[in-house]
Formats: C-alpha cells, sequence, structure tokens
C-alpha cells in the first residue's frame, strides 16, 4: 500500500496508508478537508456543557409552583428533587452530568444546613449559659 506524500507539521513525512486510488491518507486528503471541518464543529458542539433549556424546569413532584432556588429547602423537597431527578435519567430527560451537578449541589445544601442546625444549637446553648458571642 501506497504511503500518504504529505508533510506533517514538524516536517517529517506523514506514515499514515493513502486512500486507495489517492496520494493522500484521510487526513491528509484534500476531498476529506471539508468532511473533517464539520467533524471539527460538530464535536465543538458535543462537548458543550449539558444543561435543561428553561422549558425544562418543572415544578418538583408533589410541589404546588415553581420552587425558587434562592428559599431555604427543606429535606423533604430535596428528597423530591434527588428523585425526580433519578427519573428524569433513567427516562433520558435529563443528561447525567446534570444529574451528577444537582446531586453534588445538593449535597451543599445538607451541609449548609447542618452547619446552620449546629450554629443554632450552639447559639441556645451560649444563651442559657449567658456567654456572649
Amino acid at each position: 500500500m501506497a504511503k500518504c506524500k504529505a508533510t506533517r507539521k514538524d516536517g517529517s513525512p506523514c506514515r499514515g496508508d493513502a486512500l486507495a486510488g489517492g496520494d493522500y491518507c484521510a487526513f491528509h486528503s484534500p476531498e476529506k478537508a471539508a468532511d473533517f471541518q464539520n467533524g471539527r464543529i460538530e464535536g465543538g458542539k458535543a462537548g458543550k456543557l449539558a444543561t435543561l433549556p428553561p422549558t425544562a424546569i418543572k415544578p418538583w413532584r408533589g410541589q404546588a409552583g415553581e420552587f425558587d432556588v434562592m428559599q431555604s429547602v427543606t429535606p423533604v423537597e430535596l428528597i423530591n428533587l434527588l428523585c425526580q431527578t433519578i427519573d428524569d435519567v433513567r427516562t433520558g430527560a435529563v443528561d447525567p452530568k446534570v444529574a451528577n451537578s444537582v446531586g453534588y449541589l445538593a449535597g451543599v445544601i445538607v451541609k449548609i444546613q447542618q452547619y446552620e442546625a449546629l450554629d443554632e444549637r450552639l447559639a441556645a446553648i451560649e444563651e442559657a449559659l449567658g456567654v456572649n458571642r
């Protein structure tokens, strides 16, 4: 099989096999240049962050209306969110990368709530002992 006649960026000859009936490999073939450019464009699109469009956001199961993320979240609401996210991943409605982020952020919320609860308990103990902060 004939070798590609192109030279690489470093000046050395390409070691690829030429396409049948041609002088160049698939990477250097002028006829394939448009296909490779289109592939790079499509590959760039595939690398975009996985997110949900705003129209896909729906109230959590058991919620009456839209949920404002900036408000306080109860443990039950977090459980509902995670269960809905799991269902959405299983049905293909949500990309697993989005679900992974939701799970991670739900864990962060739980940690913050734990710290807030400890701080409230500590404040109550200090108040009972008459200690000023």
